[in-house]
């Protein structure tokens, strides 16, 4: 398919091939293509998944990923066969892992997720805050003491996340070894085979096993003994090790990625680290344009349609994949005035970051609050922020999923 930008012919292949990888070196490509087929083929794009059979499609319009995320004839689960196409090696075949409330579709899948969302409301993650503060300020102690030009990305982004997700399921800190390294490398699509990742998907299985036993006969203040003692039995054992999965990898991996991305753009535009600094109010607003903005992954998980669906313009058939696009649809033109513009003061309909209906992030309250907690603590102690080596390439670079590493230089405020 030839479409026009400016002046120049620009070939964008349909169906679209699009890549497992999610990382700087395919991000400005990725950007430029699905803005490019959305403006000139339509908001539901045909496309070719890296691993898996049959047909599939990319929903990259706003209205349209709402609606696969929203409408009950499309499934994460059910209805698949052996070989779907999808974004990742390791879910193919029948991969072990244990079934949780993020597999599940209909009423099944709601009954636990408003369990769970009990166990995650507002009033549990603002208890959860003072204890994150003093873990953000220790981090960042620990950060400063690695002088000028330390990576904020692994001394400090990283490191928050993972200490309050642990925290919440009851992992103790010196036991995160046993099984992190296993679970990222599945999150982030570091899988060369179906031996390596069965591997590691039963390396944390295990661990999440031990920790729901250890909870029957040690009870703790901790999101798996809630759930062991919630009237109704509605989880059992293993789903519960599902749930230390799931929760792991999302309230982790993800929450880093956006953090990490978040301070990338602050370190390379000091103006706005400063207007952050001088206007703390309207951090609130700030936090949800940056959500829209900063990526954490370029979807989810494909959906399968249960029957012919009409969506933006073209049929899905029955049996097909979908798979909706968050991070375009968030720059959609047609939803959001100068999409590509970060504007504090932006209104009107909300990002998707975090997604949108049944299977909308659980946790997005306890990230946000995250969030708050690190922009805090950094604009608080930081007189400036800036990156040691800054990148000219750094606004295109933002689709990357995280930065890898981020060195800065830094001045204190004086207290």
């Amino acid at each position: 398919m030839s479409v026009q930008e400016g002046n120049v012919d620009v070939e964008v292949e349909v169906p679209y091939p699009m890549q497992s990888r999610q990382d700087l070196i395919v991000a400005a490509e990725l950007e430029h293509d699905l803005g490019t087929l959305r403006k000139n083929y339509g908001p539901v794009v045909p496309a070719l998944m890296p691993f898996g059979e049959g047909d599939a499609w990319i929903a990259i319009g706003y209205n349209e990923v709402r609606q696969v995320m929203s409408d009950e004839r499309f499934v994460v689960w059910k209805h698949r066969g052996n070989n779907y196409p999808r974004l990742r090696f390791n879910e193919g075949s029948r991969p072990p892992f244990r079934m949780a409330f993020d597999k599940m579709d209909g009423p099944e899948q709601i009954a636990r997720r408003r369990v769970l969302a009990k166990h995650l409301s507002a009033r549990r993650v603002m208890n959860m805050r003072e204890g994150t503060r003093e873990k953000v300020e220790n981090f960042l102690d620990d950060f400063i003491k690695q002088g000028q030009g330390a990576d904020a990305m692994g001394q400090f982004a990283e490191q928050v996340p993972l200490a309050v997700i642990s925290d919440l399921l009851g992992v103790p800190a010196d036991e995160t070894d046993i099984f992190l390294e296993a679970a990222l490398d599945h999150m982030n699509g570091r899988i060369a085979s179906e031996e390596q990742a069965n591997k590691h998907i039963n390396k944390v299985n295990a661990y999440f096993d031990h920790l729901v036993a250890r909870r029957h006969k040690e009870p703790g203040d901790d999101l798996i003994s809630a759930l062991l003692e919630d009237v109704g039995g509605t989880w059992d054992d293993e789903e519960l090790g599902g749930v230390g999965f799931v929760l792991l990898t999302a309230g982790h991996d993800s929450t880093a990625s956006i953090i990490g991305g978040l301070l990338y753009w602050l370190a390379h535009d000091p103006e706005r680290f400063q207007y952050l600094k001088n206007n703390r109010q309207i951090l609130p607003r700030a936090i949800e344009e940056f959500l829209r903005v900063v990526p954490a992954g370029t979807g989810t998980r494909v959906r399968i349609a249960t029957e012919d669906v009409e969506i933006g313009g073209v049929t899905v058939k029955k049996d097909d994949g979908i798979h909706p696009v968050v991070h375009p649809a968030n720059f959609d033109e047609s939803v959001f005035e100068n999409p590509m513009e970060l504007n504090f003061a932006r209104e009107g309909e909300t990002h998707l970051r975090f997604g949108f209906g049944s299977h909308a992030c659980p946790g997005n309250q306890l990230a946000r609050m995250e969030i708050r907690e690190v922009l805090d603590a950094v604009l608080s102690r930081f007189a400036t922020f800036e990156a040691a080596v800054p990148s000219e390439n750094w606004r295109s670079e933002m689709l990357m999923r995280g930065p890898k590493e981020l060195k800065v230089n830094w001045t204190l405020e004086e207290k």
